[in-house]
């Protein structure tokens, strides 16, 4: 019961909180580690092989290993995690042994113990730790035979892969995780021998004169509770601009108020918004401390002797701690304590890698439907024009200005408008590709393989629908969704708002522009889409345009030709109608599939995704080979194999063609459509065999070709700004070094 679990959950996170307010209470006593619980091996060896595949983070970067790695106790031995490429985290990486026994988790608490299987997700999917959608992963899960024959054996015959059993099968391995052999158990369950004399002694001090009994016992030596010890910032944390960023990040989306104004790791209270728990942090286990260094939330002690002299001095500024006026030979009896709170190195060796394989597509013919009657009636009546481009309409929300639409170039060409920084709007969107990418179907986010070719952005500022499906309505909507998607730019939006807050030369901008003392993100796709207005063909530079306009020399006698064609014999004006050469409609043409989806394991994982996450019905999304296309968004079978009209402005700079790219030049298209189109139930009823001559097609192709510009349209790649540290008291200082730069 989804109710009870979350209310279970807010008494065990209050429970912590009420624990930290009154620490000190109470008589407490240390005891060994229970006996290990039985585990499900077959899950807890599926869930081995998961925690190292790096296939469970966003761009296939890294897997959950290189964090908690097991030569360095299941941490990664920093003093700050190094997190997410593109973003550097501001807290310690605590390790996961004995995880299985924590009641809350995280350094501020904010995640249950109990619930494994869903922390798991939560770092899987945290755009500062492994940034992956949670669906994808599940798809390549599935694209690895061995990993199913696993999940069968795991869960039983006839199951498949899917995405919170992949999370809980992580939990079970880290369920195997426990302390092994400490002289600490040994001697609690009588072996008086495990401790030596000196051990003996440190335990003494533990329990009375250094009272670390009152915050470290039980089996765990943790109290689960949430204290203030006043441990000193880490100066990295502001001194590298990402460390802020993923700090800031943090706040924001835990609804901090005032966030911005934040210089500190503030704990707990970003996420109980009490302001008793401002600097407090979930009270770490001393199992295993050996293997565990550095230690503190920030990892700024780097030796338990540094440790132990902070707390003997009672802390810091804030501190809730006392001075102990330990000797030195108490701190190194003390030392020799807690050296025997751990055991033996835990060992776990990383499986063989498991490779994709390439799935046999069903090529039984899709379900499809004919067209609505109102095609049926578009093919009968008359068709616009071709004309000129018309002046851009801007909408009244979003103004053009000279600053909105260099600030749009900039952050066109900015990798921080991405997940891990690599692949900002010009990586598939090039100049001198036509503003398109120049392959069949977009490379996609790195670890990943789009499904479709990359359209140009130019003139996209006259569409009214956007994408190939019709998805969205705006080039607003549009650039959100390109850098946010997960095989597109995967960026998380709370990171990369946070990323231009970094850079001062952008909040300068962000502020003469839109007047906010803060950039947002809302504000960067207005800017973008203010700079992509201005990506239109220019008709003095078209030499159609420039015979409409009355030069009549400005067409050859092969394209005049091939303009009598387009709008009789061939029929092109049918769909390719008005100003952009597109009547902006959706219709089925039967394009043949892309070889690569059956040669390539990354482009039929992506294929099952994009069916899966747009709510394709489940005896239809696993194997179907098609691009649904405008069925994605309307749900209508009517509209399966359906695409937006594309404009046939610019073509000569956009090659290759149609969806899925699959024909590489003009006379390709010509020949698909003299055959009218592909031989699919659903087609469009305007398409029929057009019987054109050799000469015909090529007349037909030198007038397509004049709808382009003389020349591609080509800008200067603009020059970013740095990153800079956040001020202490104020917005930025100068930041020269290599994280300045942003990449």
């Amino acid at each position: 019961m989804p109710g009870v679990r979350i209310a279970a959950t807010a008494i065990l996170f209050l429970a912590a909180l009420a624990n930290g307010h009154a620490a000190g209470r109470g008589s407490f006593d240390l005891a060994p580690l229970p006996a290990r619980s039985p585990v499900n091996p077959a899950l807890a060896e599926l869930g081995r092989h998961l925690f190292f595949d790096p296939r469970l983070s966003g761009d296939w970067s890294r897997s959950c290993a290189p964090c908690h790695g097991p030569g360095r106790g299941f941490g990664d031995g920093e003093p700050l995690s190094r997190a997410y490429p593109g973003a550097e985290y501001f807290r310690n990486s605590p390790t996961l042994i004995n995880v299985r026994h924590r009641l809350r988790l995280m350094w501020d608490g904010r995640l249950d113990g109990a619930d494994l299987g869903t922390a798991v997700r939560d770092m899987v999917t945290e755009a500062h730790f492994m940034n992956a959608d949670g669906r994808l992963v599940q798809e390549r899960i599935r694209q690895v035979p061995e990993y199913r024959a696993m999940w069968e054996k795991a869960f039983g015959p006839g199951s498949e892969p899917y995405g919170p059993r992949l999370f809980s099968a992580v939990g079970e391995f880290l369920n195997t995780l426990e302390s092994r052999n400490a002289p600490l158990d040994r001697y609690l369950r009588g072996d008086n021998s495990a401790l030596g004399s000196r051990a003996k002694r440190g335990l003494d001090l533990f329990r009375g004169k250094a009272g670390c009994i009152r915050c470290h016992h039980g089996p765990l030596l943790s109290d689960g509770a949430l204290h203030r010890t006043g441990v000193p910032e880490n100066p990295e944390v502001l001194a590298n601009p990402l460390r802020t960023i993923a700090m800031l990040r943090h706040y924001a989306t835990s609804g901090m108020p005032n966030y911005m104004k934040a210089r500190t790791d503030l704990g707990a209270y970003a996420i109980t918004k009490d302001g008793r728990d401002r600097g407090r942090f979930l009270t770490p286990s001393l199992r295993e401390l050996k293997h565990t260094a550095p230690y503190m939330h920030n990892g700024v002690f780097r030796t338990l002797a540094e440790v132990i002299e902070f707390y003997d001095r009672g802390g810091a500024a804030g501190s809730e701690l006392k001075p102990l006026g330990l000797t030195a030979t108490e701190k190194k009896a003390l030392l020799t304590f807690l050296a025997a709170l751990s055991g033996d190195r835990i060992t776990v060796a990383e499986p063989e890698y498991l490779d994709f394989e390439l799935r046999a597509e069903d090529r039984s013919a899709p379900v499809q439907a004919s067209d609505p009657p109102e095609s049926v009636a578009a093919a009968a009546t008359g068709y616009p024009p071709l004309a000129s481009l018309p002046p851009v309409l801007v909408p009244a929300d979003n103004p053009q200005s000279a600053g909105k639409i260099e600030l749009g170039r900039m952050l066109f060409f900015d990798g921080r408008l991405s997940g891990d920084g690599s692949t900002p709007c010009v990586s598939c969107h090039f100049p001198q590709l036509g503003w398109g990418e120049g392959g069949s179907l977009s490379r996609g986010y790195p670890g990943t393989k789009h499904w479709r070719n990359a359209q140009s952005v130019l003139n996209a500022a006259y569409y009214p629908k956007l994408f190939w499906d019709g998805a969205v309505g705006s080039l607003e909507a549009q650039a959100a969704s390109a850098a946010e998607g997960a095989v597109a730019g995967n960026g998380d939006p709370a990171m990369m708002e946070m990323r231009l807050r970094l850079v001062p030369d952008y909040v300068e901008r962000f502020r003469r522009v839109f007047g906010a003392e803060w950039p947002r993100i809302t504000h960067a796709w207005q800017a973008i889409a203010a700079f992509e207005r201005t990506l239109v063909s220019d008709p003095k530079r078209v030499p159609f345009d420039r015979h409409l306009n009355g030069d009549r020399s400005a067409l050859g006698a092969d394209e005049l030709r091939g303009y009598a064609l387009f709008t009789g014999k061939a029929g092109c004006i049918a769909c390719h109608n008005g100003p952009l050469a597109s009547d902006q409609r959706f219709h089925a043409t039967g394009v043949p599939a892309n070889d690569l989806f059956a040669g390539n394991p990354l482009h039929q994982i992506t294929r099952r995704w994009q069916h899966y996450q747009k709510g394709v019905p489940e005896a239809r999304y696993r194997e179907n080979p098609q691009d649904m296309g405008h069925y994605y968004l309307t749900k209508n079978p009517a509209d399966i194999g359906k695409f937006r009209t594309p404009s046939l402005r610019e073509l000569k700079y956009t090659a290759p063609y149609m969806h899925n790219g699959v024909f590489a030049t003009l006379a390709q298209v010509v020949d698909f459509y003299d055959r009218g189109g592909g031989g699919i139930p659903s087609k469009s009823p305007i398409l029929k065999p057009l019987q054109l001559t050799r000469e015909e097609k090529k007349d037909l192709v030198a007038f397509l070709e004049s709808l382009s510009m003389d020349e591609p349209l080509l800008l200067p790649e603009p020059k970013l700004p740095g990153y800079a540290a956040l001020k202490p008291d104020g917005i930025h200082e100068a930041r020269t070094d290599a994280a300045s730069r942003g990449h």
